[in-house]
Parts: structure tokens; sequence; C-alpha cells
């Protein structure tokens, strides 16, 4: 099996920045650069971890595996295979041999990382992430099938008297079936659902309503998806809101447009706040933004200057005091497309500009 495609093609972009910056070498330490540069190698061991267990050190010549001798044997044999990189060990008890070997191999002052500090690369390194190659769009849409199914499946099977503990559980055990880890679950019942944006789950029990939460990750790729579920028909307001939400969700997907700024689509975020008469609830959370190695490679503001991009993934979540709307979506030549939708959930659809977007819609039970 020849090396993959997709690793020559990206480190054909970092050997030009690292010309433009005159680097000998250049050092991949996060988590998400490490699955990225991979290919979709996992380099950690606990989910929450930004640091790798295992680093990739790319220089001119050849770009080596930087590893303890507890990590090395497993990242050859399962997460690396076929990569040209070439091994070098150092003793666990020694981490400070990583460093006195590169600046020996390269050079001191020479080399660059992704750590913070002067001449951090973190920022450069996000911006070559974030346009994905086309492998990488095929693993994202089988991941965004799979956690959609996943996030349905468990806001269908939530019942009146379970605790958000019981449904974060089976949350995560259909997660972890589909070969992908829960790095978030959010799971809020009722009177959670309307105070708080973030509802780590608790032994509070359901009795009315239900937001499900998921960010799964798999290959270090990561979906976004919320589902919501009432038991009987929801009130007049609170079914206005989640509406509204869909609405705002709908104007976030048609600004997100090749060639436009994130800044300009979170503008576009606020009209619709404003027109669905919910000036101020875009204060209370984040609107989501671009997304990919991280939950959110970059977290859309007013102004933000990123530029949007064919082959880049988004994920919107916008938000109004007891409802959510998210998914997540690959920006192509014609328009967005949902990952994480799957056509077995009831819909709500909203036209823009002649366009029509489905949204998902709360689930009557």
């Amino acid at each position: 099996m020849q090396p993959h495609r997709e690793y020559h093609a990206k480190r054909a972009r970092l050997a030009q920045h690292m010309q433009a910056l005159g680097l000998n070498g250049l050092l991949l330490t996060r988590s998400a650069n490490v699955s990225w540069l991979s290919c979709g190698g996992q380099a950690h061991v606990g989910l929450n971890s930004e640091s790798a267990v295992a680093n990739i050190l790319c220089t001119p010549e050849r770009d080596y595996l930087v590893a303890s001798g507890i990590e090395m044997p497993r990242m050859l044999a399962e997460e690396m295979t076929n990569l040209p990189v070439t091994p070098h060990v150092f003793p666990w008890f020694e981490p400070q041999q990583r460093d006195a070997w590169i600046d020996n191999l390269c050079g001191a002052g020479t080399w660059a990382s992704d750590l913070p500090g002067a001449r951090s690369q973190a920022a450069a390194l996000t911006d070559l992430r974030v346009t994905l190659e086309p492998e990488e769009i095929d693993r994202y849409r089988a991941l965004g099938a799979a956690t959609g199914r996943a996030v349905e499946a468990v806001t269908r099977a939530v019942r009146p008297g379970m605790r958000e503990f019981e449904v974060s559980g089976l949350l995560a055990a259909h997660v972890y079936a589909m070969g992908a880890a829960p790095v978030v679950t959010l799971v809020a019942a009722d009177d959670r659902l309307l105070q708080f944006r973030h509802p780590i789950p608790t032994d509070t029990r359901v009795q009315k309503t239900a937001m499900v939460v998921v960010c799964a990750r798999r290959n270090g790729l990561i979906v976004s998806a919320t589902r919501l579920v009432s038991f009987g028909a929801m009130d007049a307001t609170m079914a206005q809101r989640a509406a509204d939400c869909a609405a705002v969700d709908a104007a976030a997907w048609h600004a997100t447009v090749p060639g436009q700024t994130l800044g300009s689509a979170f503008q576009a975020i606020i009209a619709a706040y404003h027109e669905c008469g919910h000036i101020n609830e875009w204060h209370k959370h984040h609107q989501g933004g671009v997304t990919g190695y991280e939950n959110r490679e970059i977290q859309a503001r007013p102004d933000s200057t990123h530029i949007i991009g064919v082959n880049q993934a988004y994920a919107w979540n916008p938000s109004i005091t007891g409802t959510k709307s998210e998914d997540t979506m690959i920006v192509t030549a014609n328009g967005p497309e949902s990952v994480s939708t799957t056509g077995d959930w009831p819909m709500q659809q909203v036209t823009i500009g002649g366009t029509v977007y489905e949204r998902p819609a709360v689930l009557i039970n």
C-alpha cells in the first residue's frame, strides 16, 4: 500500500509554510494537528487532552514520529501505518531529550511548534487544517451520518422519568458503538433547558422536555448535532421559540457563502435574531463557527475576518432560551451540505431568498 495522497497534499502545504518562514523544523504537538497530518491517527489517551502523546516533527529532508517508549509501539502499529515517518523514541522519564534531540537535528532556534510562545504556529496550522482534502470530506460524511442516527435514536428513546445521566450514558454507548468517541455530551431536562446553555448531565429526571447534544470524534474529525423532544404538545411560547431558532439557524446556513467573511455570516445571524424579536439572545451563547479537528476551529464573532471557503466544515448552534438548533455541514460550490441530518426526523422548512432550508424541529412524543 502506497503512502496516503492526502498526507503528501498536506505535507506540501506545510513545506510551503515552513519555507516562507525559513524554518528547519516544525513540531506538531497538539492532538488536532497530529490527527490532521496523520490522516486521522489518534494521538490522545484522555478524551479531553489537547496535547498529543506522540508528536510529528517535519523537516525539509524527512518527517519523524517522536514519542516515548510507552506510546511508540501502538502509534506505529495502529495510527501511523504506511505513513512516511521515521520513529524517534525517547525515555518517558526523560522528556527533555525530545527538545535536545530536535535542537541537535535542526539547530537551536531554527524550529518552531504549535505550543504557545513567541514562535507558535498554532494559528497558522488552524488555517491549514480547515480546508479539507477529499478523503477528509468522505470521512466527515460517514461520521456525520452515523452521528445523526445516534443522536436521533437516543432522543427518540428518552422517556419521562429518565435521569439526564442515563440519557448521556445511552448517547455515549451509541457513539462508541459507531467507532467514535463522545467528546461532548450535554443533556437538559425541563427547567435546566431554560436555565443553562451548556447543561452537563445531572441526576435530574425528564418530565416534559429534553435536549440531547453530542460532539462525536472519529479519526480526529468532530461532528456536532442537537435534537429536542417534547412529551405532548409544546406551549405556544416554546413552540414559537423553537420555530424562531430554526429560522436563525437557516439564516446562518444561508450566509455561509464562499468568499464572504465569518463576521458577515455572524452579522446575518444577529439580523435574524432581531427579525424574530429575540434581540439579545445571541449574547447568551456563542453561535458556533468553523469546525473540523476541534469542536470549533474558529468561533465566529461579529468582527471575524476568516474567509469562508469551499470544503470547510461549519457547525452553527443558535439558541433561544429553551431551544437550540445545530447540525454540521460542509461548504460546497453549490451551497451547504448537511452531514448530520438523516431524513428521518421532523424538519422545519425555512425559505430565504428562494432557497428552502430544512432545520430540525422538536420531536413531539
